[in-house]
């Protein structure tokens, strides 16, 4: 089988290329309805041009999220699930907008995080399509608008359609040394606002009611929560608050995030966060904190380390060393994983300096990538799906 799919993808890797570059130059920042919304009709029409069903579903506040699905599918037989996402970090007015290459490496605005990987999933189920395999498979391949702020708009389409899956791939670059991923930590991003006693701040007595001292005591607090060796990490990302530096601030705001690689140490964290706030340092302040965004941890357990096997075994037949690692960042693998299912992160591409404008590409790991996908899904296929 490796032959044929090598063939395949060595005759269609210009287009692979050409397709990259397409929807790389189209701004799909997570804000920018229209642009995600551009990217996902180029993607629609390429999958319809081989007989995949899309089903486009309308989003107002983000772009529209996508399920491919194979006729299987879309007849109701469980199967496998494929997941990637169209959105970005960088807004129009970065600047960042341009597709270059070198003798290595590609450039441009989510040419690694993760164009790669929906060309990767594209170009995958066309080979298994050329192959004449894809007409017996169940497969449904998200591509999903809002990743990047934490799939508040595509959560639940990810859940319902994990649900009915046996085994899920996520198509994330992988790691800048070739790893797998095979768990991720939780994160949570919460708004503090704390409210005190506006004044003169020539005329203030001994007990000063100002929001951003107490927004200082409670950020020192968060700061103590850190726990390197539990996977637990707090951040103060923005601070904003008062009005001049002759009065004494009524208001104060910090926007805070807390990762974690254990469901109980969120919890935990979460509880000291709301006791801090219901507790305040400074006196006559009060203090409220709410969710912003929270995605739960992939917790790396036995179904998962199964389906790594697999791919392991797939690589190790076909002459690829595949080794895995966990990750500090999420993905939408987090949220697959909650449902029982395996999964495994990272099969796309190599990339790296993800988020900044020196994001790249290595060239020649997206054939090899492509190929590899498209032996696994395969292999998934036939051992956790076609004896059920």
């Amino acid at each position: 089988m490796i032959t044929e799919v090598r063939k395949f993808i060595a005759a269609h890797e210009q287009e692979m290329v050409s397709l990259l570059q397409k929807i790389v130059e189209i701004n799909s920042y997570t804000g920018n309805k229209s642009g995600v919304d551009a990217v996902a009709t180029v993607i629609q029409q390429e999958c319809e041009s081989i007989g995949l069903h899309v089903r486009r579903e309308a989003r107002t506040e983000v772009g529209d999220n996508l399920v491919i699905e194979t006729q299987l599918h879309k007849d109701g037989v469980k199967g496998l699930l494929m997941c990637g996402h169209m959105d970005t970090v960088f807004p129009p007015e970065l600047g960042f907008n341009s597709f270059t290459q070198d003798a290595t490496n590609f450039y441009g605005p989510g040419v690694a995080d993760m164009k790669c990987g929906l060309v990767v999933g594209i170009y995958l189920l066309k080979a298994l399509d050329a192959l004449g395999l894809l007409q017996n498979m169940s497969i449904a391949f998200i591509c999903n608008s809002d990743e990047e702020t934490g799939s508040t708009h595509s959560a639940e389409l990810i859940l319902q359609e994990a649900e009915n899956s046996f085994a899920g791939f996520v198509l994330e670059s992988t790691k800048e040394g070739g790893e797998l991923v095979i768990g991720r930590k939780g994160r949570m991003t919460f708004e503090l606002e704390v409210t005190g006693k506006a004044g003169h701040a020539g005329n203030v007595g001994a007990h000063k009611a100002s929001a951003i001292l107490e927004i200082a005591h409670q950020i020192q607090a968060y700061e103590a929560l850190n726990d390197i060796e539990q996977g637990t990490s707090v951040n103060v990302g923005t601070v904003e608050g008062g009005v001049g530096a002759n009065t004494v601030a009524e208001k104060a705001r910090a926007i805070v995030e807390f990762r974690y690689s254990k469901k109980e140490c969120g919890d935990s964290v979460w509880k000291a966060v709301q006791e801090l706030a219901a507790k305040p340092f400074t006196e006559g302040t009060t203090c409220s904190v709410k969710t912003m965004t929270a995605r739960p941890p992939m917790v790396t357990n036995d179904a998962i380390l199964g389906l790594y096997d697999m791919v392991k075994e797939v690589g190790t037949k076909y002459g690829y060393d595949i080794q895995c690692a966990h990750c500090g960042g999420g993905s939408d693998a987090n949220i697959i994983s909650q449902t029982g299912i395996p999964v495994i992160d990272g099969i796309g591409p190599l990339g790296g300096k993800l988020h900044s404008v020196e994001e790249f590409l290595v060239s020649a790991t997206i054939p090899e990538r492509a190929v590899l996908a498209t032996l696994v899904v395969a292999k998934a296929w036939e051992q956790y799906c076609c004896s059920k």
